[in-house]
């Protein structure tokens, strides 16, 4: 076996070990003709009559390469599981799949064999899918293997968010977590770049109802108060949400800089009036910001700072580090939030 081509990481983005990646030689373990011999005693039902060839030999990937990355939209590698590959996968650091149980028709459940090998179930009663070596990629019987790989020991489910390539608000494309729009009905189009093994779960949070919940990733809302502002969330696998914020402006003008600025650099909040930070809601009271959080394109919060205000301005010191496209997330006295998008470089 050759060395590993790249880094691999699990979908929560925890390293496999270089150890346990590889490629196959041009001519091992097996030369072409004997990989076409294989393959031809698959189709010819020499490992039971369920078995299925989808895609011919392959030595870019094997049978734990298969499950645990390529299927979640990696590229194509081996993994060893007696190196240490798969664990990253099932314990340690934030794991990206939790043991559960398969009742022969849940779909996209990975599974390890009781000897060396890894599988993906399918929807259809007691199939999986797995790649068998440096041979092809197989659907089969449950059973249906060559008998070194055993019988089926454990069964896991994923417990990752995958990363959003894109979300659509009424049609029209929209960055970050937090939206200016309008009261009444609106309809949300979400992408996700990994297939976890189920679809996303909405729930509306304060100021919004959910109207239809489609696991195709759309899903229809009303953005209908009693606030001026609410949202949704998303949940993929029971794993950690991305949250959408929709407001009306307040009347607050955020002005953030330095922007760009540096790590480790004090950023100054102001408002365009050159009083204090402050924002005018829906009944023309005054409130000011209450917290500040910096959180970066994937929702997640990375700071909260308590407002640091000294006469018409609020400051926030950046961590050491930060690299990239972050949004500053200002929540006022009444409840109200507004965002400013900044770019941080070393």
């Amino acid at each position: 076996m050759s060395g590993a081509r790249a880094q691999v990481n699990t979908p929560n983005g925890v390293q496999v070990p270089p150890a346990a990646l590889f490629t196959y030689l041009d001519a091992w373990p097996n030369t072409n003709a004997q990989l076409q011999s294989f393959q031809n005693d698959i189709k010819n039902g020499f490992y039971g009559p369920s078995c299925i060839v989808l895609n011919d030999y392959t030595r870019q990937y094997n049978c734990h390469g298969y499950a645990w990355h390529v299927s979640t939209g990696g590229n194509q590698i081996g993994i060893k599981a007696d190196a240490g590959g798969v664990t990253p996968y099932v314990a340690g650091v934030n794991p990206s799949y939790t043991q559960t149980s398969y009742n022969g028709t849940a779909g996209k459940l990975r599974v390890r064999y009781s000897g060396d090998h890894s599988a993906v179930t399918t929807y259809d009663l007691g199939k999986f899918i797995s790649k068998w070596g440096a041979g092809p990629l197989v659907k089969h019987n449950t059973g249906d293997v060559p008998p070194g790989y055993g019988v089926p020991a454990s069964y896991w489910t994923c417990k990752y968010a995958p990363p959003l390539t894109s979300v659509y608000l009424d049609g029209n494309l929209i960055s970050g977590s937090f939206q200016n729009t309008t009261w009444g009905s609106h309809n949300m189009q979400i992408f996700w770049g990994l297939d976890p093994d189920t679809g996303p779960t909405f729930s509306s949070t304060a100021g919004s109802t959910i109207v239809n919940n489609q696991s195709s990733g759309t899903v229809n809302f009303a953005f209908n108060g009693p606030s001026n502002n609410g949202g949704l969330s998303i949940a993929f696998c029971g794993a950690p949400r991305y949250s959408f914020t929709f407001f009306k402006l307040s009347g607050a003008k955020m002005q953030v800089y330095p922007n760009p600025a540096k790590d480790e650099d004090v950023v100054t909040i102001s408002s365009d009036s050159g009083e204090d930070i402050q924002a005018v809601n829906m009944d023309n009271q005054v409130n000011r910001i209450a917290r500040i959080c910096l959180s970066d394109e994937r929702q997640r919060v990375l700071q909260d700072y308590l407002p640091n205000t000294e006469g018409n301005v609020t400051t926030v010191k950046l961590n050491a580090g930060l690299k990239g496209t972050y949004f500053l997330k200002a929540t006022f006295e009444d409840g109200t939030v507004q965002t400013k998008r900044i770019l941080i470089g070393k």
